[in-house]
């Protein structure tokens, strides 16, 4: 499963701050959860990764020990080859209701 994952630092303090680089530069990602890309934002203030997971509980595993230091909102993501066909269909049965 695919994921987008923004984030958004809270800042609170530059002990938070501090300590919230030093568990992430001491984590390691749990097994059946994969980096496809990670960004930083340029203003210092968090970023977005795109991750594969096997499931649900292991994106659950990989953020729960940064809830103190970011707020996330995730979405499942999909191809856009495989989004456009699948919207299509539902355009289609839409339109076919009266």
């Amino acid at each position: 499963m695919l994921f987008i994952i923004t984030y958004i630092s809270r800042h609170e303090s530059e002990e938070l701050e501090q300590r919230g680089l030093n568990v992430f530069k001491s984590w390691t990602p749990p097994v059946g959860f994969e980096f496809k890309s990670h960004y930083a934002f340029a203003d210092g203030h968090g970023g977005v990764a795109v991750v594969e997971v096997d499931s649900p509980a292991t994106l659950y595993e990989a953020i729960t020990p940064f809830h103190v230091f970011n707020d996330f909102d995730v979405h499942p993501a999909l191809d856009i080859e495989e989004a456009v066909p699948l919207g299509d269909k539902a355009m289609a049965w839409r339109d076919s209701v009266n």
